[in-house]
């Protein structure tokens, strides 16, 4: 997402909530940013239309990783809703559609390694959504370098990462989706590798695993990365996946970061068929034909509409359609999927009637979900 998204949010977040009656600390974090990369070309070839989903029961995965989901849904399916993040908003999006929500993503502070290590109101805040918070864990704090993620790998860090393994736990989020690392085959993160660094990634997200399960075993762990973002350095396309696997044993849930612009955007049929496997970078195809082979469950911790000024395509069913479409086909494996509702100037990928942004997309979800 934009640079200017995050810079936005993170004003946002970080008014005191005593202003909305909330009484609760103020909030300084800010989901990370996904700018699609300029330099990948648009593929022009025709590609397959879809992963072709294994010879298995639908929700499968899901209840094997996850249990039974509250929706109607074989996978649990959920949102980040925007705004002020509590359980009362995050549990809105339920009867919004029709069904209830499954799941919520939350990003702690982590401007430093004391703010990481400490940050617990991402978690209180949630306190009463029944749901499963989806936690976006940093390998580094924003003042970090990603060459320190040698010092992750080497055990350095290890009291931050037990520690928030132990805050999960303690408050009742022991069984949270957590995404260590995510979206590091982009530019924007502290922990951000390039093909020849990505060793340092693989470490660190074992190192971290190891050390969270240990202290929750009851946590699921989440490699995701960001579709159509090409890992700097890549020899293949599908280098941001398997460069940057760090295995079998640390890993339950595969996934990325997917939204209607750039190369894995889409507003008909052939753009579509693009998009799922573009020609310089992964798509949503590729991450589930990855899943398949590893044996893993597919998640899309986040996905969503964006602005025509993102090179995106604002309201567009299409894309609400096609997405539920590819979740259906690869139902046996899915586990979860949130769609990202922000407001926000800079995504504009809003479906609810408070920020009526893409009111005909919104009326599509609602029907299909």
């Amino acid at each position: 997402m934009p640079i200017a998204f995050v810079t936005s949010l993170t004003a946002v977040l970080s008014a005191p909530l005593l202003a909305v009656g909330l009484g609760m600390p103020a909030l300084a974090a800010a989901p990370a940013l996904r700018t699609p990369t300029a330099s990948v070309a648009r593929a022009t070839a025709a590609q397959p239309s879809a992963a072709q989903p294994a010879a298995g029961r639908s929700g499968a995965a899901a209840k094997r990783y996850l249990g039974t989901s509250a929706s109607r849904l074989p996978w649990h399916s959920g949102a980040w809703v925007g705004g002020w993040m509590n359980a009362k908003r995050a549990s809105a999006w339920g009867p919004w559609r029709g069904t209830p929500s499954d799941s919520t993503l939350t990003f702690p502070e982590w401007n430093t390694w004391t703010q990481l290590q400490n940050s617990t109101w991402h978690i209180d805040t949630f306190r009463g959504f029944k749901g499963r918070l989806v936690y976006g864990l940093p390998l580094l704090p924003r003042n970090a370098k990603p060459s320190q993620l040698t010092a992750v790998a080497a055990g350095k860090h290890d009291a931050t990462f037990r520690k928030v393994a132990k805050d999960l736990r303690s408050r009742g989020r022991g069984t949270s989706v957590v995404r260590i690392g995510w979206e590091a085959n982009g530019t924007w993160m502290p922990f951000s590798v390039t093909s020849a660094t990505a060793k340092n990634y693989r470490n660190a997200y074992r190192r971290v695993a190891q050390v969270m399960k240990k202290e929750a075993p009851g946590l699921v762990f989440a490699f995701d990365i960001n579709c159509g973002t090409q890992l700097r350095g890549q020899t293949n396309r599908l280098d941001s996946l398997t460069k940057l696997y760090p295995g079998n044993d640390v890993v339950q849930l595969i996934g990325c970061s997917a939204y209607d612009w750039d190369v894995i955007g889409a507003n008909s049929e052939a753009s579509w068929r693009r998009s799922i496997s573009p020609a310089k970078a992964v798509g949503v195809a590729d991450v589930a034909k990855f899943a398949r082979a590893k044996g893993k469950g597919l998640s899309f911790s986040e996905w969503g509409l964006a602005p025509k000024n993102r090179d995106g395509h604002g309201d567009n069913p299409f894309y609400i359609r096609k997405m539920k479409q590819f979740f259906d086909a690869n139902a046996d494996i899915l586990v979860m999927e949130n769609y990202f509702n922000e407001p926000g100037k800079t995504m504009l990928s809003s479906l609810w009637t408070e920020a009526p942004q893409n009111p005909k997309s919104a009326a599509l979800y609602r029907q299909l979900w």
